[in-house]
């Protein structure tokens, strides 16, 4: 079971503010107390208040409450006061004060209790509560507030748990006392809270003894019902707690420990929590938690110990190493791991002694430090949440154990350096952290590099740094002794070094460091693997851009690129002579062969010239036309793409055009920049579902039919849609999709004689839908582009009867034009924020005779028009939305065609 991570003197739950008990008043009321209650009362095993507890409840006198308590009763009897407080049926307690000594009561199971030993009570509080609850010290009655300033050294407030507890002053004795002065510490002066915690008044068959009724308890409401199998083996602890301010020092580790509590639960787990100061470590109050199983004999575990901590926001590394000091302990049960609380902490100890100044520019700051904690105040209590303790050292049944781990957020040398991660074990202590920081890096200016901080440190070795690089330049910052030294060696691409060295300090801020230095030119040839084109840059930039720097001198670097240069010019003028040879030998071979192509009269150059096709260099492509044979058509095949991109045909000596026809074209040879049927059927899905895979001929029909007047992407390297959207000029010559008319002029002028580029804009390589034309050819071309601007639509307008009769569309720049005949809406629809369309239904003929839209939410609107016509639906590309519209509309709606957005 967990550790009860309580204390005694904890601001809390239930009954804050509650009690004003201030005397009976007149009304002399029995309070309603359950049965199971008064049992426990009479069953408690206090041999000095058994005669006076018999009859106490029937003398319980009503007296004044707050805080929401239905109920507040008291009585007294020689030293014995009972006091009882009830609010609903799920909440009632006793309360037992006995101001008087005696050895402490067997109310705790067996093993718990035998702990104890012959410890003595003084002025004990007895608690029988079925939930939380808070005494404020001031809304005391008179009586106990002084026996709380007396006994209790006078806290604030006392709080209790749900079950049966005990608090008192304490004498100790027993295994508990024999472990408490093994870590150095006296227990002849403490309060002491023991409890039996649990949600309801339980059996106390373990210790107590009662037995009875619990049964009845379920009858008091939810509180009771939570209990389930619990109640069977209710959790015990017992708290031991020394006065505010009290400073306690311990042996093992090296401490002075305030605000402290000593605990033990039911499974004697044994240790203490309070604000720690280590004696290495002065100046730094650390929040600590330390738990360890307890034999029965009192002797601790060294095996499974625990420690938490919580640090204040300002701790460095330097801190950490002296906790570190502090956790060697002569203990013999640790000395086969190295000595202490941390494995090996013997052999590196002292040379931790040595980098401290090195280390005192780590700062490690707790993410979230606690408030302060302070016993005995319950506006400062001890921190329960795990996310405050930020070091953790567990002992030798961890994996590598035992060991320290630190972690927060790392300040190091002035600069924010992210979260920060340090251990120490059985290899020493290593920590770790990186950020991008601004640094001045000579004539580079401030750049951002990426640094890496590094702290080694064992009995071999220390290495404490911070390790970056800057496109290939390496950044190197070693902290040794009181000394910062700086390093950025040459590298080809940056010619100059920066050395220097700096004392360390506190506030030695790294990018101050490196503000002041310029830098120093490095003879370029002697840095490792620079030589040819590399070496002439490295020159030309000491001769130019760092011909200010100290080093190796500009005029040192023109000399070595003169000798470049000649040697340069000589081998270039070679290169070249056999380059243009090559070009030339090239050239002749391919203008000999084109001629033969061009005059021969096969059936395949029928083909060729019937399609409007020609050679380059001998005539210009005409208009592009539905072609006798779609395998020679002027954008599928092109005689020169065909020689320069299939050597082997060309070696062969075989007809180009009649290698195309009989081979090339059915193997998937691409003919032209402009079109390959591979990529063109994997690239749309419309396509995919028109034309079967392999099905070239339906494929090139469909792009010599749709796909160019769509403006398709026809082939990795070349879109009509890209072409156009590229140039302004041809939109505004030709119209904004006029795409037929846009091929046109690429072969004419385009390619060739202007040196255009048709390239697509987008490189996505996924399937996309292609535009869907739906409708006939009737009717004026319209298109939405100028308001669209290849954006989304995000609303519509449709007019319909037995056709789509009119149409318009907005998008985030606003509403297009209408387009259409006729008067009035059926529709006027503004898509809500985030809602887009992803499906089109239609039915069409000649006509758009219906249309309904989906969006991405589900959501359907329509269908609007008719049901004449053949069904279809337009899908968007995953991840698009429906794009820019465009049509043919008189009357009515003579087609509309479809679109998504991005890549076409």
């Amino acid at each position: 079971m967990t550790l009860k991570d309580k204390h005694l003197f904890n601001a809390s739950l239930l009954l804050a503010g509650a009690l004003a008990l201030c005397g009976p008043a007149h009304a002399q009321e029995v309070p309603a107390v359950s049965p199971t209650l008064k049992k426990m009362l009479g069953a408690l095993p206090l041999a000095e208040a058994k005669e006076q507890l018999q009859g106490m409840v029937g003398d319980l006198k009503k007296t004044s409450c707050g805080g929401g308590l239905k109920g507040c009763y008291f009585t007294e009897k020689g030293p014995v006061q009972l006091y009882f407080f009830t609010s609903n049926t799920a909440q009632q307690t006793f309360f037992v004060v006995v101001d008087k000594s005696f050895p402490m009561p067997k109310l705790l199971k067996e093993n718990v209790q035998k702990m104890m030993g012959n410890t003595v009570l003084s002025s004990p509080i007895i608690s029988i509560s079925t939930s939380d609850f808070e005494l404020e010290t001031v809304k005391m009655p008179p009586d106990l507030q002084k026996l709380v300033r007396e006994k209790y050294f006078n806290v604030n407030s006392l709080a209790f748990s749900s079950g049966v507890q005990l608090a008192a002053r304490a004498d100790l004795g027993g295994p508990v006392k024999a472990a408490m002065q093994s870590l150095g510490v006296q227990g002849s002066d403490v309060t002491m809270r023991a409890a039996v915690v649990m949600p309801i008044p339980t059996d106390l068959a373990g210790g107590a003894g009662t037995g009875a009724g619990m049964a009845d308890a379920v009858s008091h409401g939810d509180t009771m019902k939570k209990a389930g199998a619990d109640a069977l083996s209710p959790e015990a602890f017992i708290e031991l707690q020394f006065a505010p301010n009290a400073r306690i020092s311990l042996r093992q580790p090296e401490m002075d420990l305030t605000d402290a509590t000593f605990f033990l639960n039911n499974a004697l787990t044994f240790g203490y929590k309070g604000n720690a100061i280590y004696r290495a470590v002065p100046n730094k109050k650390i929040i600590t938690q330390f738990q360890t199983p307890l034999s029965p004999a009192g002797a601790i575990d060294f095996l499974d110990f625990s420690f938490r901590m919580a640090t204040p926001p300002a701790f460095t590394m330097e801190d950490q190493a002296r906790v570190m000091i502090a956790m060697a302990t002569p203990d013999p049960r640790l000395a086969q791991y190295g000595g202490g609380f941390i494995r090996n902490i013997e052999s590196y100890k002292n040379t931790l002694l040595t980098v401290t100044k090195p280390l005192s520019v780590f700062q490690v700051r707790n993410p979230n430090p606690p408030n302060e904690y302070r016993f005995g105040d319950n506006t400062k209590p001890f921190p329960t949440d795990p996310n405050k303790f930020n070091i953790t050292v567990l002992g030798p049944l961890t994996d590598g154990g035992p060991w320290m781990r630190v972690a927060g957020d790392a300040y190091i040398l002035g600069q924010k350096m992210g979260w920060m991660d340090a251990s120490a074990g059985k290899d020493g202590l290593h920590g770790v952290a990186g950020e991008m920081i601004d640094l001045k890096l000579g004539p580079l200016g401030r750049v951002k590099v990426k640094m890496e901080a590094l702290a080694d440190v064992d009995q071999r070795s220390q290495e404490i740094s911070m390790r970056g690089n800057f496109v290939g330049q390496a950044v190197n910052v070693v902290l040794s002794g009181n000394t910062l030294s700086i390093e950025v060696p040459p590298s080809c691409v940056n010619p100059f070094e920066i050395k220097t060295s700096v004392a360390i300090e506190a506030s030695t801020n790294i990018a101050t460091v490196f503000e002041g230095q310029g830098g120093a030119n490095v003879d370029p040839s002697k840095i490792q693997g620079c030589i040819g084109a590399q070496l002439e840059a490295a020159y030309k930039k000491i001769a130019g851009e760092y011909k200010n720097l100290s080093g190796y001198t500009a005029s040192a670097a023109n000399a070595e690129l003169k000798k470049i240069a000649n040697a340069a010019a000589a081998a270039e003028a070679e290169a070249k002579k056999q380059a243009e040879a090559a070009e030339r030998e090239y050239n002749k071979a391919k203008d000999a062969a084109r001629n033969v192509a061009s005059t021969s009269t096969n059936s395949v150059n029928k083909a060729f010239n019937d399609a409007g096709n020609a050679f380059k260099k001998l005539g210009k492509k005409k208009k592009h036309k539905p072609a006798p044979d779609p395998r020679f058509a002027a954008s599928v095949f092109d005689w020169d793409f065909y020689y320069d991109n299939n050597p082997d045909v060309v070696k062969a000596k075989v007809d180009l055009a009649t290698h195309w026809a009989d081979s090339g074209f059915e193997k998937g040879r691409q003919g032209s920049p402009e079109f390959g049927a591979s990529f063109y059927w994997h690239r749309y899905t419309d396509v995919q579902q028109l034309c079967k895979l392999g099905d070239r001929l339906c494929v090139t029909n469909h792009w010599l039919n749709y796909g160019i007047e769509q403006g398709r992407q026809g082939s990795p390297n070349f879109s009509l849609y890209s072409y156009m959207n590229r140039y302004s000029d041809l939109r505004r010559v030709f119209g904004e999709e006029n795409y037929e008319t846009a091929i046109t002029h690429w072969f004419d002028n385009g390619e060739e004689l202007e040196g255009r580029d048709a390239s697509p804009t987008s490189t996505a390589k996924a399937t996309v839908s292609g535009p869907a034309r739906v409708g006939g050819g009737g009717g004026g071309f319209w298109s939405d582009m100028a308001t669209c601007k290849n954006q989304h639509v995000t609303g519509f307008r449709i007019g319909a009867g037995r056709l789509v009769d009119r149409v318009q569309f907005k998008y985030p720049n606003g509403w297009a034009p209408r387009q259409g005949g006729g008067d009035g809406w059926q529709a006027d629809v503004n898509l809500p924020k985030g809602q887009y369309i992803v499906r089109v239904d239609y039915r069409n003929g000649s006509m758009v005779d219906q249309v309904s839209f989906t969006t991405n939410t589900g959501v359907k609107y329509g269908p609007y028009g008719g049901g004449g016509g053949s069904p279809g639906t337009y899908l968007v590309t995953p991840g698009e939305k429906l794009g820019c519209m465009r049509g043919r509309a008189g009357s009515s709606m003579d087609r509309l065609t479809f679109t998504s957005t991005g890549p076409r």
